[in-house]
């Protein structure tokens, strides 16, 4: 049985592990493989897309999920890929400018769910989807695309008078 040591990491480098990871499985893969990936994350699944070796020996499986329970309207294949492919390019400018990360995390530190969107309007709605770094499970980080209502960051008028 293997044993496991908890990795405490930072969430510029989580988030770097998790762009490269990203980049890795959808623009540096052939589309075949990428299409695949993509539409098991469709099919509700969690895809497993590598093995890191972490800096004290360790190995770290990294999984791919998907929640679409806040989408509004249809996602498709090169939908999805524009929409990683904004949330990469916005990681990189904001880690290469060493700019503050918007973030927040359970008590325990075990699940980081950046608050930087990559957003599309589409003829029913706006939609925004962010990415959240869940490492609850031991040996396992797991990457999670989710779409989340753009109504809750809505800034409500003050009242007049």
């Amino acid at each position: 049985m293997a044993l496991y040591r908890t990795q405490s990491m930072s969430s510029e480098k989580l988030l770097t592990i998790a762009a490269n990871v990203l980049h890795k499985a959808f623009y540096d893969s052939t589309r075949l493989d990428a299409k695949r990936r993509y539409q098991f994350l469709h099919d509700g699944r969690t895809v497993f897309l590598i093995k890191l070796k972490v800096e004290d020996g360790s190995e770290l499986d990294v999984n791919l999920s998907l929640d679409r329970s806040e989408l509004r309207g249809k996602l498709n294949f090169s939908l999805f890929k524009q929409l990683v492919g904004r949330l990469l390019a916005t990681y990189a400018q904001l880690l290469n400018e060493k700019q503050p990360l918007n973030t927040f995390s359970d008590e325990q530190q075990q699940r980081w769910v950046y608050l930087i969107p990559a957003a599309f309007q589409n003829s029913e709605a706006l939609n925004m989807m962010v990415l959240a770094a869940n490492m609850s499970q031991p040996g396992a980080l797991t990457l999670e695309l989710m779409f989340i209502d753009p109504e809750q960051f809505r800034v409500k008028e003050a009242a007049a008078g």
